[in-house]
């Protein structure tokens, strides 16, 4: 007896010996394999979270148990085909390279339907749609009149002309619609039989008349009106280097509010203005000649080299833009000039922490947020990433699903690609009316365009049925914690 207790001591103990390191080094990603000359590999993961959930994953032709979201562990180093797969969705295929000790994440994989599916919301054929930036609605153009021009609410999904029938203006030729972000107000140009006439507009009322501000442009038509807030009390309109303050409630003019400019923007009732060497600020209620400077110096000359005009526009507290009529693309964060020519134009996200930009080729983003670098000799800022480089006539883009994705028109047709994927991400959603607009809620993660063919708006659900991004992040979280336990 004493010694089969012997034989079971040692037995135990050489196990101990033998699966105790093993466990240890499993545990720190370790494995046994003989493909290697030590006999141990240190192994990788991949982490795949995917909207909708409970996707198949499939890895190297391996099937997984595992659903999405779900990590796989002890992954030799090496190249990977990764395939995700649910029913009623287009596959997910990339090619990854595991490296050892290494965890590649996949965050919010959007799983494009097989067929996307539209809904009809307005079956009249329209030429054109112009979201109006940061509201609730677009504005649908289907022939050059202005009396029919429709404004229509996607949060409510109710549509009106934006004038009335009766309107003197109605059968006005339309020109031009100014626009700025977060306003229900407009401006719209109009052309008619006594010259040209503007109009301010209140999208926001079931019935806006729209009032007749052709007084206040007695010195010409502006090459940009800007203003904040969705009911102005001014306007701020550019004629050639100067700057007139239009006072909407007395419906007087300040002319030369500001001289010698080369662009102007507004930020919390305030005009910011670019001049040959300097910035100056200046009080909304302010009289000429009050204006503050706010920077000069020879830096700024050869900053803004040239004469060209730009847009100036704060999309955060802290982060300006400006933009060049040659497409330059400048900022007040290093390294301050980003890309010279050929910006067709650019979108933020919700929190302006990124910008979406275009040219006619191709797509990049640009990621301000403060990133920990390395110590570098020189100080370099954020760079643009492009994540798409193939296009032909880009026109449109906007973030998708927390500026994990980007969606953008080229050639009337739109595309959803993901960050960091380059072109092999690339998934085609659907086709526009010729040479017209899309929009993007992120809100309800809907898509709205004109049907290719008849011109109808139709919406297209991006995001899954049943979830909006005010939810999508919570339930990730979730599922992704439960994950990783």
């Amino acid at each position: 007896m004493v010694i089969f207790r012997k034989i079971l001591f040692y037995l135990f103990f050489a196990l101990y010996l033998i699966l105790c390191p093993l466990i240890i080094l499993y545990a720190f990603g370790y494995i046994f394999t003989p493909k290697v000359e030590e006999g141990f590999a240190k192994t990788g993961l991949i982490h795949i979270e995917t909207l909708p959930s409970n996707a198949s994953i499939s890895i190297a032709n391996r099937h997984y148990a595992e659903r999405t979201p779900a990590t796989i562990r002890n992954l030799l180093p090496g190249p990977y085909d990764v395939e995700i797969v649910l029913r009623g969705f287009r596959p997910w295929v990339r090619k990854v390279k595991v490296e050892p000790g290494k965890a590649i994440n996949f965050e919010k994989i959007l799983l494009v339907p097989q067929d996307v599916k539209t809904r009809i919301l307005i079956a009249e054929s329209f030429e054109d749609l112009w979201p109006v930036p940061g509201t609730r609605f677009l504005l649908l153009k289907n022939t050059g009149r202005a009396g029919d021009l429709v404004v229509f609410d996607w949060k409510n999904e109710v549509s009106r002309p934006v004038l009335p029938e009766a309107s003197f203006f109605a059968t006005a030729e339309l020109v031009r619609v100014f626009s700025v972000k977060e306003s229900p107000f407009i401006v719209l140009q109009v052309k008619t039989s006594t010259g040209m006439k503007f109009l301010g507009c209140q999208l926001d009322k079931e019935k806006s008349e729209g009032k007749d501000l052709s007084g206040l442009f007695a010195a010409g038509v502006p090459q940009e009106i800007l203003w904040e807030g969705g009911h102005p009390d001014y306007l701020f309109a550019l004629q050639s280097q100067g700057l007139l303050r239009l006072d909407l409630e007395k419906m007087t003019v300040l002319p030369e509010f500001l001289e010698k400019i080369r662009g102007f923007g507004l930020f919390k009732n305030k005009v910011y203005a670019l001049r040959e060497s300097s910035i100056v600020r200046l009080g909304f209620n302010a009289k000429k000649g009050e204006e503050v400077l706010v920077e000069k110096g020879l830096f700024l000359e050869n900053l803004f080299r040239g004469e060209e005009r730009y847009k100036i526009d704060f999309i955060s507290n802290n982060t300006i833009c400006f933009w060049g009529e040659r497409g330059e693309l400048f900022s007040n964060a290093l390294p301050y000039r980003f890309v010279d020519e050929g910006v067709r134009g650019y979108q933020t996200d919700t929190g302006g922490r990124k910008v979406a930009l275009w040219q006619g080729g191709r797509v990049g983003v640009l990621d301000f947020e403060k990133q920990e670098r390395k110590k570098e000799f020189f100080e370099r800022g954020p760079e643009i990433e492009w994540i798409f480089e193939k296009g032909k006539d880009i026109r449109q883009a906007y973030f998708v699903c927390d500026a994990t994705y980007v969606l953008f028109c080229d050639e009337d047709k739109i595309f959803l690609v993901r960050m960091g994927g380059r072109d092999g991400s690339l998934e085609r959603l659907a086709e526009v009316r010729e040479r017209s607009g899309f929009f993007y809620a992120e809100k309800t993660g809907k898509l709205y365009y004109l049907e290719s063919s008849r011109g109808e708006l139709v919406a297209a659900d991006i995001l899954p049925e049943g979830i909006t991004f005010s939810g999508v992040i919570n339930e990730l979280e979730k599922e992704t914690q439960e994950a990783m336990k």
